[in-house]
């Protein structure tokens, strides 16, 4: 379905590190073709190693990420309104490194990776935040590996 951004949604992503630097016009332009969709609890919304090209946004309610090791499933990391993922195959174009399962009842924005391509303005402030979020999250699991 497509996005209507409702206001209170609308300011709520453009204090998102994902979006920062948009403006109103541009964040607009980009929800239009984006899908804002409910989740229930336990659903899952990305399966390891399964195609995609869709970023997602965690607008309400939690998830978690969870990866497969030697024949066990472990939980690497949870994840709270405001945060995003999905981005890894978004910039790389390859499978899903992991898998995200809701854990409450969710509303999410969902984002086509060709859409986001298709603005070179937009997707080059996108690619932008979202280098920076991936450094956060590397530098992270380099704190847990070093720190145990």
């Amino acid at each position: 379905m497509p996005a209507h951004c409702r206001p209170e949604v609308h300011q709520l992503l453009l204090r998102l590190r994902l979006f920062q630097d948009l403006n109103d016009m541009e964040l607009a332009h980009l929800t239009a073709r984006a899908d804002f969709i409910e989740c229930a609890p336990s659903e899952c919304l990305i399966r390891e190693g399964e195609q995609g090209h869709q970023l997602f946004v965690l607008l309400a309610g939690h998830a978690r990420i969870s990866k497969r090791a030697f024949g066990m499933e472990k939980v690497i990391q949870k994840l709270g309104p405001g945060e995003c993922f999905g981005e890894m195959s978004l910039l790389d174009n390859k499978s899903r490194s992991a898998s995200v399962k809701t854990i409450d009842h969710c509303k999410l924005l969902r984002l086509d990776g060709d859409y986001v391509v298709s603005l070179p303005e937009i997707s080059a402030k996108i690619y932008r935040n979202l280098a920076f979020l991936l450094s956060q999250k590397l530098r992270h699991a380099n704190e847990i590996l070093t720190l145990g």
